[in-house]
């Protein structure tokens, strides 16, 4: 009866919560480019002091005000020995926050995306990536507004997640219950699993995972790739130069991709269109696609509609706009106004490299960008308007930035969409609890050493809250004297999701958690 109570007065006081609202309705990029949103059936050209072909983030109060941003300059900087510049934080004062430099980062398009601290909505997570040069790994530092009146600091830089090469391809996406997040990437594809999707859960208690799955076609092109969430955050998107072209059904509860749909497989036999961006109206009827086409006209790129609901995806492909050197096709992004952002590079040859801009180079590709004024419409219907928004004095690349639907409401209806799964954050995640699930055995590995007490209750919990195993016994005495606990578990008649493990002994407590595909 007294856990019973507990865990009520638990709830209790997780819904009595007040969990910040942020928005995206500030872009920064590009050089020295912005996008100001607040108003969002007038955005106006705003500014930033980023000079960035691609990797760039930004997130806003309930408002639309700029909390802070952050991007990482030109990668090719890192090719000229002792010149590798780092990624970079900047305050909402357009001034670098304090201890915001180097921040691990290469300079390709995805590799950072900046994620709220659920337990405080003055602290954020920036995690940032590198599939090569230096900043090889996975990585994410702390923004903590509440130093300096409010412009910020970074208390913690540059927290390994892993070391191995990473793709190009950061993505987030918020919980099932409304104040989480679920955070994925990729190994470049030449470190590990070609299958493999890294993911990790953002909540109160920290950074958890990496929850690893294997599910999809190989992606065999080094280390760029796209990964996309619909707006609702119930589908994932994945898109390589190799003409991968694949979609998963999502779980915002659990955290796991099923139902794979290959659209085309990765090939990397030229002649082909390398697939660079894309960006997924929001109705998920339609997906937009930049792209170069390879081995027969290099010198060409395109912006290609793809119909989601077609019998057959492939062939509803309608060209919208073809794209001549020195303009090139980038990024794409969906806007908090609904409408669909193109970035393009100007490749004219009045600088000995077009990263960064001479002071001369002005061109209305590089001082505009176009929109996709209707998404969801089919074919010229969506209305895109080449180079019709202009920046009001400010150029840009090729990059947009990486911002996750921060306005994404809770999946109501679903078993997670209240708190109750707060019952793993009594604790953070201990160090020496340690949980391993191998698919193959359908067995979680349970091991925890130095334990303080003589007695042990365990519980494992499911993704609603649900004591669906519970134990109790003495603990091993170890040969070092220290209090052990081991157990393999038989989970092959439960159901995929995830699951979480309490151990609690006279002195302490110890919480984790494991998925199981």
């Amino acid at each position: 009866m007294k856990k019973i109570c507990f865990l009520f007065l638990l709830l209790v006081l997780q819904g009595s919560k007040s969990y910040g609202q942020f928005t995206d309705r500030y872009w920064c990029f590009g050089d020295s480019a912005g996008i100001d949103f607040s108003n969002l059936s007038n955005p106006v050209p705003g500014n930033s002091i980023l000079r960035v072909r691609g990797t760039c983030a930004s997130i806003c109060d309930s408002l639309g005000n700029l909390l802070f941003y952050a991007g990482s300059p030109d990668s090719i900087l890192w090719l000229t020995p002792g010149n590798y510049k780092y990624g970079y934080v900047i305050n909402k004062n357009h001034q670098k926050m304090q201890n915001g430099d180097r921040i691990e980062a290469l300079s390709w398009y995805q590799e950072m995306i900046i994620i709220p601290d659920p337990s405080n909505s003055e602290r954020f997570y920036l995690f940032s990536s590198g599939e090569g040069g230096p900043s090889i790994g996975f990585y994410y530092s702390l923004i903590d507004l509440n130093f300096n009146n409010g412009t910020g600091k970074v208390t913690q830089k540059n927290i390994q997640l892993q070391n191995f090469m990473v793709s190009d391809c950061l993505a987030a996406v918020k919980h099932g219950n409304g104040r989480d997040w679920w955070v994925v990437t990729k190994p470049y594809s030449n470190s590990t699993a070609l299958d493999a999707f890294y993911f990790y859960l953002v909540c109160p208690s920290g950074v958890s995972g990496p929850f690893i799955q294997n599910i999809g076609s190989p992606v065999q092109y080094g280390g760029f790739l796209r990964l996309e969430f619909t707006l609702k955050g119930d589908k994932l998107f994945a898109m390589s130069p190799g003409n991968l072209f694949e979609s998963y059904d999502f779980d915002r509860c659990t955290g796991l991709l099923s139902n794979t749909n290959t659209v085309h497989i990765s090939n990397v036999t030229p002649p082909y269109k390398e697939y660079w961006s894309f960006a997924i109206s929001p109705d998920a009827s339609k997906l937009y696609a930049t792209s170069i086409e390879l081995g027969s006209n290099q010198d060409t790129s395109y912006l290609t509609q793809y119909d989601l609901n077609a019998t057959n995806v492939l062939a509803s492909a309608d060209t919208l706009q073809t794209f001549a050197r020195p303009t090139e096709a980038g990024l794409l992004q969906l806007g908090p106004d609904n409408k669909i952002y193109l970035s393009c590079v100007d490749y004219s040859p009045d600088c000995a490299w077009n990263y960064f801009y001479c002071d001369t180079s002005w061109s209305t590709t590089n001082s505009n960008i176009s929109v996709i004024n209707s998404p969801d419409s089919l074919g010229v219907a969506c209305d895109f308007q080449p180079f019709s928004f202009n920046l009001g004095g400010h150029r840009t690349y090729v990059g947009l930035p990486n911002n996750p639907n921060y306005e994404l409401a809770k999946d109501s209806g679903s078993v997670c969409d209240t708190l109750s799964v707060g019952i793993n954050e009594l604790v953070g995640n201990n160090s020496n609890l340690f949980v391993y699930y191998d698919p193959q055995w359908k067995v979680a590995f349970i091991n925890a050493d130095k334990l303080s007490g003589r007695k042990y209750d365990l519980e494992i919990y499911d993704i609603s809250g649900r004591i669906i195993i519970q134990e109790s016994g003495n603990l091993d005495t170890g040969a070092d004297g220290f209090r052990t606990f081991t157990r393999d578990l038989d989970l092959s008649s439960y159901t995929s999701g995830l699951y979480i493990i309490s151990i609690t002994t006279e002195k302490e407590k110890l919480v984790k958690r494991f998925v199981k595909p």
